[in-house]
């Protein structure tokens, strides 16, 4: 039986209510001293959906320094605008890999979890090292293989004996080998590429909040999961709720997430 309210919303909106307090905002802070960002700087924060990196750049340069947020979902910078009403934001709609921006314009290129969705890697850290000053800092996360993010290996595993495993796979999760991210970045000609690895809890109000979260953002996988019939999401819940009993307390539902943090210099 569902306990959890209804998740309602466009996927954006939901990503911006439920993922982005109990996931990325929680990780943001810890990006964004990695770049090393100074006040009066100029930033840019590369696939910033609805701005949980952004929000924390626009603190971090102040109003002497300006930070653009683009992304290629029309969707996810319409609710960011509303939500980040900050004067020293730029939102710009555009993608990755062919970025409407001119060379050497910023001190900082800032990527959360964007660079696993990206269809040309390459080309999109190429970009990402010829919009940067000289000198300029980088700092990207991804996360490690699902199998290192308990929680999620739960959802994957269910979802997986409902909708077969290449439906179910999750793409966050996808670019999680150290030696591949590190030859990535270093191909695209970045200097003093440094990767270290990260853990920090995730908190949601229960695993079924987790689950009905991250369906209800991924249309896809909600039509998927609808074509097995009625209940099927709720027995996915509780499927995952069992699994991860042990991470319940009386705040909720905390999960360890571990992530690779890459610093470099253009």
């Amino acid at each position: 039986m569902a306990t959890h309210p209804p998740i309602t919303g466009t996927p954006a909106e939901i990503y911006e209510r439920h993922m982005v307090p109990a996931i990325f905002a929680r990780w943001a802070p810890d990006l964004v001293e990695a770049a090393k960002v100074r006040p009066g700087s100029r930033a840019l924060d590369v696939a910033c959906g609805t701005g949980a990196v952004t929000r924390v750049l626009a603190e971090r340069v102040g109003p002497a320094g300006t930070v653009v947020g683009l992304d290629i979902n029309p969707g996810m910078l319409a609710v960011a605008r509303t939500a980040v009403p900050r004067p020293n934001i730029e939102w710009l709609e555009g993608s990755a890999v062919r970025m409407a921006l001119p060379d050497a314009t910023f001190d900082h290129v800032l990527c959360e979890q964007g660079l696993q969705f990206f269809p040309d890697k390459p080309a999109a850290l190429a970009e990402m090292r010829r919009v940067l000053k000289p000198g300029g800092r980088l700092a990207l996360s991804c996360w490690l293989a699902v199998e290192h993010m308990l929680g999620y290996l739960a959802l994957e595993q269910a979802l997986a004996r409902r909708i077969g495993p290449e439906q179910a796979a999750l793409p966050p999760f996808s670019l999680g080998d150290a030696d591949t991210l590190r030859s990535l970045v270093t191909g695209a000609g970045f200097r003093t590429v440094r990767l270290r690895v990260d853990a920090k809890l995730i908190r949601f109000q229960s695993a079924e909040h987790m689950v009905r979260a991250v369906v209800g953002g991924a249309p896809t996988m909600l039509g998927a999961l609808a074509e097995q019939g009625a209940g099927v999401l709720d027995a996915i819940v509780a499927e995952v709720s069992a699994a991860t009993r042990a991470y319940e307390d009386d705040d909720g539902w905390a999960i360890p997430t571990v992530s690779h943090i890459v610093t470099a210099s253009a």
